[in-house]
């Protein structure tokens, strides 16, 4: 059963009056609102002033009025819908009080009133509303009559951030008519009045706090592991429990990241690994698990710790150097494997790190380190992994996707929007970490997930200034922004807010934002060449006082961590700060105009990615094919590089 709840408010004589006579109606209109049957006092709030005349001939007639409405469900959740019923705005004529009226007794009156309600803590912010309702008033005209004008007004979606209230106001402003049935007696006018006033409440339930990634995810268990905690609504967490034990401490970063303390627990000594939910509470209660939350005890005694691989990628034949990061690497294991294949030459440097070569491999593959018992694998998560197909990928607008890897085929497919209806065309693609999935971005902020590239939220369902034109995740893979042409940023996960340019006017349209290594900032690059520094990314020059032979169409951070790169729309690109040249395609004729630029990991070159699926590499950048020359549904607007890539967490 749905719970509801009723709020009237008054809106009394306090000398004002709504006038009707054969000549004109005039009035003037006090608000006052009333509680709920639990609650307690009356308040008094602004006034409406309705002037409606004819021939000037104004014949004050007091009323009464008050305004009624019904709000279904409440309380709502978060995010979720209501709607008034039984809206009602019920007038008394009273004849001792409104002489003029007698002259139209026997009459039936028609009378409306348009208005506009407001919501705060709830969308849509306004909506028109009308009021109205008709009285046959009595011949003769000797006692009190009241008149109902019935109000429709469509639902309100309460606000997702956990307000705990969301309320609906009535203007005083609006338009008043009110004629005399059958005859062509007619009076309008507008009415102007003070502040909305309230008419209805609703109690906002705040979702419960769920973790979506735990990073790291594993920790001895003696605890002191410090612990990043990404979900929703953590904001106001009252507790953090691993398992049925406190957090030894932690602090609440934004409404998305909690970084907590790990505990020590206890264990029967021949247990190697102990499984636990993180939960968070808030003041909505105790939280919702996921999948997604466990934190693993481990007794580094018996099992080992695994909490990086670098580089995350390489060759599929193997070679390439690797040190694994963790812990209990100094008990007598006995394997590494990559994936299924085993890699029995290793050296151990110390407790918390190992050198090895990969072995060859296909595939995106964990590295596992069995730990001193001979049999227990390290618990395996997003930062043990290793790409053996490290390439590029590019996105076309309709959603299609288009995979080229170092080794023979190609790089890692995990699916595309192009076979479903999009409300807005695709507009960028951002890759995980290791390689291992991605994410695609509409110009409405719709975001679609692939591989293993988790969803944390999107601007889908939200109304935007300007369209969504670039999306970037952080370091390590738990999140993603989301940049507007206007500059208006959006970070879901533990991409945070760092700043934006959407309250400034700007003289071009943002086309693209690049994170820093850190993943405490980023840069946004506008189609002028003009580049805003936030956070911890500094600004180290741009293009905005040029003369551009053709606009920006992206950026990209250097892969060495100084610096950024421009390309322009004819292939052209600027350097910045620590940012290394190695070429461009101005000058050259191209078949469409270039749309991205990435960066290797180390900084020794960079891709150009061009609309009609033409792909460039400067530097040591390698080329590894391309769709230039094929008849497209859509050009390519998004490109993402997987590669060997340090992650810092």
């Amino acid at each position: 059963m749905r719970a509801s709840r009723s709020l009237s408010t008054r809106m009394a004589a306090l000398g004002g009056a709504l006038a009707l006579a054969a000549s004109g109606l005039v009035g003037a209109v006090g608000l006052v609102a009333t509680a709920s049957p639990a609650g307690a006092t009356t308040t008094q709030l602004g006034t409406s002033n309705c002037v409606l005349s004819v021939a000037g001939k104004p014949t004050p007639t007091p009323i009464t009025p008050s305004v009624t409405a019904i709000i279904a469900p409440s309380p709502v959740s978060a995010g979720g819908t209501f709607a008034l019923s039984t809206l009602n705005l019920t007038s008394t004529l009273d004849p001792a009080a409104n002489p003029a009226l007698v002259a139209v007794a026997g009459n039936t009156l028609a009378i409306t009133f348009n208005g506009t309600l407001s919501a705060t803590g709830a969308s849509p912010s306004s909506q028109a509303v009308t009021f109205a309702g008709q009285v046959t008033l009595p011949k003769p005209f000797d006692h009190a009559t009241n008149v109902v004008l019935q109000g429709t007004t469509g639902s309100f979606t309460a606000a997702a951030d956990g307000s705990t209230t969301a309320a609906v106001l009535l203007s005083g402003s609006g338009s008043l008519v009110a004629s005399v049935v059958g005859t062509a007696l007619s009076f309008n006018g507008p009415c102007t009045g003070g502040a909305p006033t309230q008419i209805a409440s609703v109690k906002v339930v705040p979702p419960a706090a769920s973790v979506s990634d735990v990073i790291p995810n594993a920790g001895p268990i003696a605890g002191g592991t410090t612990v990043k905690l990404v979900g929703q609504n953590l904001g106001g967490a009252t507790s953090v429990m691993f398992g049925n034990v406190a957090a030894t401490s932690f602090q609440v970063v934004s409404p998305t990241v909690i970084t907590a303390v790990a505990p020590a627990i206890t264990t029967d000594g021949n247990t190697a690994l102990t499984a636990v939910d993180v939960k968070v509470t808030t003041t909505a209660g105790p939280p919702t698990l996921t999948s997604r939350d466990v934190f693993t005890y481990t007794d580094t005694n018996l099992a080992a710790i695994v909490s990086g691989v670098q580089p995350t990628a390489g060759p599929a034949a193997g070679g390439t150097p690797v040190t694994i990061t963790g812990a209990g690497f100094s008990g007598a294991f006995t394997d590494i494997m990559f994936g299924s294949v085993h890699q029995p030459t290793y050296t151990i440097v110390n407790d918390n790190v190992i050198t090895t070569t990969a072995p060859p491999g296909s595939g995106v593959v964990n590295v596992v380190v069995f730990g001193g018992d001979g049999s227990t694998p390290s618990v395996l998560s997003p930062r043990d992994r290793y790409n053996y197909s490290p390439g590029y990928m590019l996105g076309a607008n309709d959603g299609g996707i288009f995979s080229f890897g170092q080794s023979a085929g190609h790089a890692n497919f995990f699916g595309s929007a192009g076979n479903i209806h999009l409300n807005k065309p695709i507009v960028g693609m951002a890759m995980t970490p290791d390689g291992g999935g991605y994410w695609l971005v509409a110009a409405d902020g719709g975001v679609f997930a692939y591989g293993d590239a988790y969803f944390y939220g999107s601007t889908g369902g939200v109304t935007l200034n300007k369209p969504v034109v670039a999306i970037a995740t952080t370091p390590d893979g738990a999140g993603y922004w989301l940049v507007a042409a206007d500059g208006g940023v959006f970070g879901y996960g533990d991409a945070l807010f760092h700043g934006s340019t959407g309250a400034i006017t700007l003289a071009a349209p943002v086309v693209g934002i690049a994170p820093t290594r850190s993943g405490n900032g980023y840069l946004l690059a506008a189609s002028d060449g003009g580049v805003f520094a936030f956070g911890d990314a500094a600004f180290e020059g741009s293009a905005g006082g040029l003369p551009l032979a053709a606009p920006v169409t992206g950026i990209t951070t250097s892969g060495a961590g100084n610096g950024y790169l421009l390309v322009g729309a004819d292939g052209g690109v600027f350097a910045y700060g620590g940012a290394t040249y190695h070429g461009s395609l101005a000058g050259l004729s191209l078949a469409a105009p270039a749309s991205a630029i990435a960066a290797t990991a180390d900084g020794s070159g960079y891709w150009i990615a061009t609309q009609s699926g033409g792909v460039f590499n400067e530097g040591s950048a390698g080329f590894y094919g391309d769709v230039a020359g094929l008849a497209l549904n859509g050009p390519i607007v998004a490109f993402a590089v997987a590669q060997a890539q340090l992650i810092i967490v």
